[in-house]
């Protein structure tokens, strides 16, 4: 987490790495730009009057200009006091926000003067709650400003429903006599991208076995026993039907029950489940695998799809968490990567949030595509984070990969006492294709 903070005391918040807020910014100059539609913003040109806005440690002005970017008038917005001063929309942009929702900021500025030539300027779009704190922020490039206008980009993804979202321009290292122009305000919803459609079919298991019946041997191994987790989870995985079957009706299903059973590890357990695996099975290198599932999200289930490398001991094998939900968060889906100095994407951006509906309220759809430059990770067949070879930690994902479907209980999920059970993973299908979806 990155703090912009001016000595009087003001401070913004950046969360560039630990949430999905920046997910575009830009910088341009005036004449390369058309100014979108479906703006937000009241008066965003100042053509008759400074309605809808204010300033932080600054005067405005309305004043006429040759080169507006939009009409014949800017704002001059003035130092008056401190290190740093803004022009902030007046009331907030949006009242209420909805999670989810995408908006793009944007907006023409220019230094007044030639002393202001130079100073740095952002133009920011930051979430609050009911209490007036901070719980999203976004900020364009910093850049100098210049006699000529630029336009600065941003774009914000709302953490939470019921906030407000707010606008402002600031300029830092601020100066006696800096004054900086701003033109062409706008705030507009960026529609969600279109799914695309994943292509060159290379595997499947559509789970098309009779109804109680296994998984098919062939592809699938269970594994029994207690696990590797060290004693956080407190399922007892089994291989029997009770726990992992086909319905009959073309989806597998993984049942957790409350139960005391004693596994072939010799220990003695509360909760079965299953764990499935297909390594030695079916194991393919690079290529982009999707499951379709619907989760359960009662407390204390941590239900969970994904992949390892074949060779080697966890993490320097690689691991790639297709889907993973947790019972206390039944709203969120993750997709996270693992392996040695490498722990990406839990929390934004590998996250969803489908509030006010839970995870397990639909069928959902989550894939992971990998080649010997990248990982991506989407959901609902849209893109949601790229991870890059060499951004960070040891890269181990050259090999091939098998694949895991499992529903534990308790670490992550919490505690199950007061669940009911059964609880159930549905899934409907696993697919392994050449090509992602496109969007």
């Amino acid at each position: 987490m990155r703090q912009r903070v001016t000595t009087t005391g003001r401070t913004w918040m950046s969360l560039f790495c630990t949430a999905a807020l920046f997910t575009a910014a830009g910088v341009a100059a005036a004449e390369d730009l058309v100014l979108p539609a479906g703006n937000i913003l009241s008066n965003p040109s100042f053509e008759t009057n400074l309605t809808g806005w204010s300033t932080w440690q600054g005067t405005l002005a309305r004043v006429s200009h040759a080169s507006a970017p939009d009409g014949a008038y800017v704002v001059r917005v003035t130092r008056s006091a401190g290190d740093a001063y803004s022009l902030d929309d007046a009331p907030d942009a949006v009242a209420s926000t909805t999670v989810g929702t995408v908006y793009r900021a944007q907006v023409f500025i220019a230094a007044s003067n030639a002393g202001t030539v130079g100073k740095p300027v952002v133009l920011a779009v930051r979430e609050r709650n009911g209490a007036g704190t901070s719980v999203g922020y976004a900020e364009s490039p910093e850049v100098g400003l210049t006699m000529a206008f630029q336009q600065l980009t941003v774009e914000t993804t709302v953490q939470q429903t019921g906030n407000t979202l707010d606008v402002y321009v600031l300029q830092s290292n601020a100066t006696a006599g800096n004054a900086f122009l701003v033109d062409a305000l706008t705030l507009a919803v960026v529609p969600p991208p279109t799914p695309g459609e994943p292509s060159q079919l290379l595997w499947s298991d559509e789970f098309d076995g009779l109804a109680g019946t296994l998984p098919n041997p062939q592809v699938w191994e269970p594994v029994t026993g207690g696990m590797w987790d060290n004693g956080r989870t407190i399922q007892q995985y089994t291989a029997r039907p009770q726990n992992v079957q086909h319905d009959g009706s073309g989806h597998l299903k993984i049942i957790a029950r409350r139960e005391t059973y004693t596994g072939a590890d010799g220990v003695t357990r509360d909760y079965t489940s299953a764990r499935i695996h297909s390594k030695g099975r079916m194991e393919r290198q690079y290529g982009y695998v999707e499951v379709r599932l619907k989760a359960p999200t009662g407390l204390g289930t941590w239900p969970a799809a994904w992949m390892m490398g074949s060779t080697g001991e966890w993490p320097a094998n690689g691991e790639f968490d297709i889907f993973e939900g947790e019972g206390p968060l039944p709203t969120l889906a993750h997709g996270t990567i693992h392996a040695p100095g490498i722990a990406y994407g839990w929390g934004p951006p590998g996250q969803v949030d489908y509030a006010p509906a839970r995870v397990g309220d639909a069928w959902r759809t989550f894939g992971i595509f990998w080649n010997a430059n990248r990982v991506e990770w989407y959901a609902d067949r849209i893109k949601r984070f790229t991870f890059p070879r060499g951004t960070t930690g040891t890269w181990v994902f050259d090999q091939p990969n098998h694949l895991l479907l499992n529903l534990a209980l308790g670490d992550l999920g919490g505690d199950p006492t007061n669940t009911v059970f059964p609880q159930v993973l549905e899934v409907d299908y696993v697919r392994w294709y050449a090509n992602a979806p496109s969007n």
